[in-house]
């Protein structure tokens, strides 16, 4: 890959010389002259300047073609690599060691034994047969584990325990002391959590390569096509520490070992640990560890804790000023012969290293005093013990010091009541894993489905209020009064939240497969059908057909208007493959250096679509609505595109998406798209024209013959051949808009705020004429202007506007069936290239393999955020186009107009990151958890009563957290047995 890079280099530099040589070419062809014409040369000047152009060319090509940059012998680099990694691994679980106090002053001395035979290996396996170490009184302890695991032939060993015994903190010590032993060159011990590895679908080794890239990103540099982290695996200068076999889901057990034992190389070493039960469990359904001998840690001996406690608390002073602790009198009780029940259950407490680091967290508290131990009314049981050290160890440890950078703000009640939450919440799903995007499942179901609709609205809001406080503002959106706007928000929220209820299903893994597409015709045509009705009774003008951008219904129509663009909005997203419940997304480009080139010459086009659009503004001439529109949309959404670019990001779920893969998505998409929204869209249309003709010809068959008669100022006529026209005897205030040159203009009453009136308006008092001819409405205006009319309507009498009404109710497919369908096709022009642009840029992240929370968050707002933009951009793209393709139809533009910001904000909310902040904000406000959710983790993480795995978090133990639940209910319980008293 290296040789491949240096010759794509050198084919480009190749390129600019041999452009540089054309041009140079060219120059001197139009110095020349034409025609024939005398060379004009400047002097020496110019033979200088094309002598010296020369010069630099031939040198580039002889600085590119020399073969300078030869890489450095593959085992040296590969050498130089594992000691850089070394290095960095021992800084990492250093840290890790000092969050643990490990060394503090040092880790407990657990001791250890061999383990039954029939859980390890043949010993001609394993020792080669040399004889098998005998077990050495005082000698097999933590310290000398990393040494015996040298000792072993075969350098392959697996260490079981009870819960709580230390097989996680040995993890950590004995990957520092073989670091302490390592050579330069040699191999590498590296910590891999076996919870976030799926044996059922990763092998070993890709998953092993896969986690070192992902921990120590300078290993996904390629050599000969080669990542270093798989380089390093292949050269054997890996040493797995494989920490928690037993967390692996039970059934997969047995597909574990037999790839461990598959996929591991002979002679690679490996160190796992596990529960003595698991293993037990495994080497039953399956096979034992190839080559490894077993050992299990046995029970903390009373003098090893008793030590450790005496040398980890605060000193006292004691009679004769001797040095005694708070631990003293405890511990002199527990030796006594002749001890209560309550001394006889915390010496077989300390037995364990877990409760023992939990004592000493407690009570080095200066408020505690462990001698409360030793009451038997309170803790005379293990179990009384054992709950006490974990209901305190939360408060002790926010409580107290926490340390190089202690934050004080979490208090520690808050604190301990925020986890309990937390793990109440776990145990409810009976779930050990801690999600951050799950925490959205917390908030009440009406909730989660009117909060998308109520998010979308304000990001609309913040980033339409410029435009809403410019001069162009009235041209983009168009609304007569506040209770329309009001309305026209209201029906976008209901029509939203209950597009998002019937149109998306709950989660990815719950798509619905072939139901969708009835449910989505069944949810628009019934949609299309009721809000046209509630349109027609509520006064609409739907007797004259179908016509868009009517400006002057009311209120009432804004709630049907917004209700109806709010299910096609949530009908984009469901045909887009979005869904309620969103997964952290990925950036496409991760691990595709020449994705991210694309991605960044993709924000170039954006950029320079931009500055071209902008052009006449930069040239200080005016800029219409629509490039001012359009000119901001493409800076934003190239800055967003260009900073996703530019961040490597949690890996996908996926293999790396190459440019031709996202190519063939947004393809797929984009064809599926087009198909759906066509049929959903011309049967919602077709159902709309449908009922207005019927409602029309309901309506018309009331009418009075008027023909001939005058109401007001009003004279009714029909002609011969069925032409029927009302006309006006003083002088109406009329404003005509053009949308464009030698377009038909569509007339407004006096006192509305038309669409676009910037461009070309012009205001009327004179006699007019309502003119219907084929079913086709038109108003004459000074007597020679033909204008649509339909928002000219209020100012005719109830009874005139049903007699002309009656003439075009005879008209059913061009005034009502065709519009509709054609509604529908507008429809599919804007939902494909959306769905097809959702479907290519929407890569879920590799939540199992990820680095950490925070990784995952970031990268999923990243990609959230420049998906978002591209899909704002080419939404206003299509708009504007079709704006100005059926700008004759009368008001389409700020019909379009109003779709580009909602297609990039209500995805926002239908992202991970967006439900995330919804999450925060209910659970802030009731009071569950605090309102800098993510840093309120990381501090619990840092305090070591949680720890991550992959991108989620995990309790530092599961009887922590069942503890903590358990607490949490029981007090939840609490007041609703309380009984008042009078």
């Amino acid at each position: 890959m290296r040789g491949r890079g240096i010759w794509t280099r050198r084919r480009l530099w190749i390129g600019v010389a041999c452009a540089a040589l054309v041009v140079l070419a060219v120059t001197l062809r139009r110095v020349g002259g034409e025609h024939g014409e005398e060379a004009q040369y400047d002097g020496p000047a110019f033979v200088v300047s094309v002598v010296g152009v020369m010069v630099s060319v031939v040198a580039l090509l002889v600085d590119v073609l020399r073969r300078t940059d030869t890489p450095p012998e593959l085992g040296a680099a590969l050498r130089q690599t594992a000691d850089a990694l070394a290095e960095a691994v021992r800084v990492q679980w250093a840290q890790e060691a000092r969050l643990r106090r490990l060394q503090d002053p040092k880790p407990l001395n657990v001791r250890w034994r061999w383990a039954d035979r029939l859980l390890a290996d043949d010993t001609r396996n394993i020792w080669c047969d040399r004889p098998v170490p005998e077990h050495l009184p005082g000698g097999n302890c933590l310290a000398s584990i990393a040494t015996a695991f040298e000792e072993v032939p075969s350098r392959r060993m697996v260490v079981l325990g009870s819960p709580g015994s230390g097989k996680s903190v040995l993890a950590v010590c004995c990957t520092l002391d073989l670091l302490k032993q390592r050579t330069s060159g040699t191999a590498v011990p590296v910590i891999f959590p076996l919870a976030a590895w799926d044996p059922g679908t990763t092998p070993l080794r890709v998953w092993l390569r896969e986690r070192l890239v992902a921990e120590y990103r300078p290993l996904a540099a390629t050599t000969d096509g080669t990542s270093l982290a798989g380089a390093l695996l292949d050269a054997g200068l890996i040493t797995p520490v494989l920490d928690g076999f037993d967390e692996l889901p039970p059934a997969l057990y047995g597909t574990a070992m037999r790839r461990l034992n598959a996929e591991l190389d002979d002679g690679m070493p490996v160190l796992v640990t596990s529960r003595t039960t698991s293993w037990h469990s495994t080497v039953e359904c399956s096979d034992v560890l190839t080559g490894a001998e077993v050992l299990e840690l046995l029970p903390l001996e009373f003098a090893e804790a008793t030590s450790y406690l005496e040398r980890t608390a605060r000193p006292l002073a004691g009679p004769r000023d001797r040095r005694t602790t708070v631990w003293t009198p405890v511990l002199a009780a527990l030796r006594e012969e002749s001890r209560p029940l309550a001394a006889d259950a915390l010496r077989q407490i300390l037995t364990n290293p877990l409760m023992v680091a939990l004592a000493r967290t407690v009570y080095g508290d200066v408020s505690r005093d462990p001698r409360e131990l030793l009451d038997e009314s309170r803790f005379g049981t293990v179990a009384g013990i054992e709950e006490h050290l974990l209901d305190a160890f939360v408060p002790a440890a926010f409580g107290g010091e926490g340390g190089e950078g202690d934050d004080s703000r979490w208090r520690a009640a808050d604190a301990r009541r925020w986890l309990a939450w937390l793990a109440l919440e776990l145990e409810r799903r009976d779930s050990k894993r801690l999600a951050w995007w799950e925490l959205y499942l917390c908030v009440p179901r009406v909730l989660r489905l009117a909060a998308p609709a109520l998010l979308a609205q304000a990001i609309t809001f913040v980033l339409a209020a410029p435009i809403l406080l410019s001069s162009v503002g009235g041209d983009v959106f168009v609304f007569d009064d506040k209770p329309s706007l009001a309305a026209n928000l209201v029906g976008n929220l209901v029509g939203f939240a209950g597009g998002l209820a019937l149109l998306l299903p709950v989660s990815v893994a719950r798509r619905e497969g072939r139901t969708a597409l009835p449910r989505q015709l069944t949810v628009c045509m019934a949609t299309a059908a009721v809000a046209t009705l509630g349109y027609g009774l509520n006064g609409g003008s739907v007797q004259f057909g179908l016509e868009f951008g009517t400006v002057t219904d009311g209120w009432v129509a804004e709630l049907f208007g917004g209700a109806v663009f709010g299910v096609l909005i949530a009908l984009y997203f469901g045909v887009a493959g979005l869904a309620r419940h969103a997964v952290p997304l990925g950036l496409p480009w991760a691990g595709s250096p020449a994705g991210r080139l694309a991605a960044r010459a993709g924000s170039g086009v954006l950029a320079l679509a931009g500055l071209v659009v902008v052009k006449p503004w930069l040239l200080g001439q005016g800029l219409g609505t629509w490039p001012t529109v359009a000119g901001a949309l493409c800076f934003t959404a190239a800055l967003c595109l260009w900073a996703a670019a530019g961040r490597q990001g949690a890996r996908t779920g996926v293999s790396h998406a190459s440019e031709g893969r996202i190519a063939r998505r947004f393809v797929t998409g984009l064809l599926h798209g087009w198909a759906v929204c066509l049929l959903v869209g011309v049967a919602a249309g077709g159902t709309v024209g449908a009922v207005a003709c019927a409602f029309s010809a309901v309506e018309t068959s009331r009418a009075p013959d008027l023909n001939g008669t005058r109401l007001g100022h009003w004279s009714h006529r029909e002609a011969p051949d069925g032409v029927r026209t009302v006309e006006s005897s003083t002088e109406i205030a009329v404003i005509l808009v053009y949308p464009h040159e030698d377009a038909r203009p569509t007339a407004y009453p006096h006192g509305s705020r038309p669409p676009s009136c910037g461009r070309k308006c012009e205001s009327f008092d004179a006699p007019v004429t309502f003119r219907v001819a084929q079913g086709d409405l038109r108003i004459l205006v000074d007597g020679h202007i033909a204008a649509d009319a339909v928002n000219m309507l209020p100012e005719l009498p109830e009874q005139s506007r049903i007699w002309l009404a009656q003439s075009a109710a005879r008209h059913p497919l061009e005034g009502f069936l065709l519009p509709g369908a054609m509604g529908g096709v507008l429809i599919a022009l804007i939902g494909g290239p959306a769905s097809g642009l959702y479907r290519a840029l929407s890569t879920p992240s590799d939540l199992i393999r990820a680095a950490n929370p925070h990784v995952t968050l970031r990268t999923d707002r990243m990609a959230s955020l420049s998906r978002s933009g591209v899909v704002a951009v080419m939404t206003g793209g299509v708009c504007v186009v079709l704006a100005w393709a059926f700008a004759a139809r009368g008001g389409l533009d700020h019909v379009a107009a109003q779709m580009w910001v909602p297609m990039g904000t209500a995805a926002l909310a239908l992202t991970a990151w967006g439900q995330l902040a919804v999450a925060r904000v209910w659970l802030a406000l009731t009071r569950r958890l605090p309102w800098r959710l993510m840093t309120f983790l990381d501090e619990a993480h840092r305090r070591g009563v949680l720890r991550q795995s992959g991108a989620h978090y995990e309790f530092r133990h599961l009887r922590m957290q069942q503890r903590l639940a358990s607490a949490a209910g029981a007090s939840r319980e609490e007041p609703r047995a309380t009984v008042r008293t009078p």
